[in-house]
């Protein structure tokens, strides 16, 4: 079994090979299919490919093609924390909120709630981001909404570092539409795991012996039940990085992505490059982080 630290370092050596990977089908994706945009440049594909990767590592993606020429690490610089914020909080809430909700639907998997939670999850796996954040904007909006909520604003996003406050109350209502879709996946993840856990020998003599329902759950049966919730939330973090990019048009969020639609029709093909190593840097990073934790709770798969 490997250490962490060397567990790590590949799983980094990984990162960076996906990233290249997808920089390098990206660019010949966009010289071969419109070989006419490039038509200025008269190097042959491959020196254009290694001049691109060269100017890569030193974090120069070239100009964006629209009628200023900012350089397209301008745009990232100024979207990513944006995204990375939503990501993360996303990420967070659907987590844990469909780890307990998970938990409390294989222990008490008669009350009344535990439907309402499962019937919760089975619809906001099918209904898109979009729409549910739509719905809340219309219905909860401060300035517009049905049932308004003061606290509830769009189009009001500022920087961490500019208004912790603002930043907040900008993200959370996104946050929560981000990470249900997640939160019902590892629900229905997490109470099919606990249910095998709980039937574990173990387990039952340790309710034999008086330990607490509750105690036994949260200090054994939940450890043991993360690994496959753990598995499945990095296998959808592709989704999870699409859909913010949906949340972003959705809420007015300054990310990124909010230039997608403006480059495919301008042609922008730079900044449609920087745009998908953004995403793929996103997901690739996101696992990372979801694969450290998994290795710290179960060692098993350092192997």
């Amino acid at each position: 079994m490997r250490s962490l630290p060397v567990f790590i370092l590949s799983r980094l050596l990984s990162v960076v090979a996906v990233v290249l990977a997808v920089a390098v089908i990206t660019f010949l994706t966009l010289h071969l299919l419109r070989p006419e945009a490039w038509s200025f440049d008269h190097r042959s594909l491959p020196a254009q490919l290694w001049d691109y990767l060269t100017h890569l590592v030193r974090y120069d993606l070239g100009r964006s093609w629209d009628s200023q020429g900012h350089p397209v690490t301008e745009f990232l610089n100024q979207g990513l924390p944006a995204d990375l914020s939503l990501l993360a909080g996303g990420l967070v809430f659907g987590t844990i909120a469909g780890m307990a909700g998970g938990a409390v639907c294989a222990i008490r998997p008669a009350r009344w709630y535990t439907r309402i939670l499962e019937g919760a999850a089975a619809f906001f796996l099918c209904a898109p981001v979009y729409w549910v954040g739509l719905m809340l904007i219309l219905t909860f909006g401060a300035d517009f909404g049905l049932l308004p909520i003061p606290g509830f604003v769009i189009n009001q996003y500022e920087g961490l570092s500019q208004n912790p406050a603002r930043w907040l109350q900008a993200l959370i209502v996104p946050w929560i539409v981000l990470g249900l879709p997640l939160a019902a996946l590892c629900l229905r993840m997490t109470r099919a795991a606990m249910t095998d856990v709980l039937d574990e020998d173990y387990l039952r003599t340790a309710l034999a012996k008086g330990l607490r329902e509750r105690t036994v759950a949260r200090r054994h049966a939940m450890p043991a039940a993360s690994s496959p919730v753990l598995t499945l939330v990095g296998v959808n973090m592709a989704t999870l990085v699409t859909n913010v990019v949906l949340i972003e048009h959705a809420f007015s969020i300054p990310g990124v992505f909010r230039f997608t639609t403006k480059a495919m029709d301008d042609g922008n093909f730079p900044l449609l490059q920087g745009m998908t190593l953004a995403a793929a840097v996103m997901v690739v990073g996101a696992n990372l982080i979801v694969d450290i934790i998994h290795a710290v709770i179960d060692p098993t798969i350092r192997t």
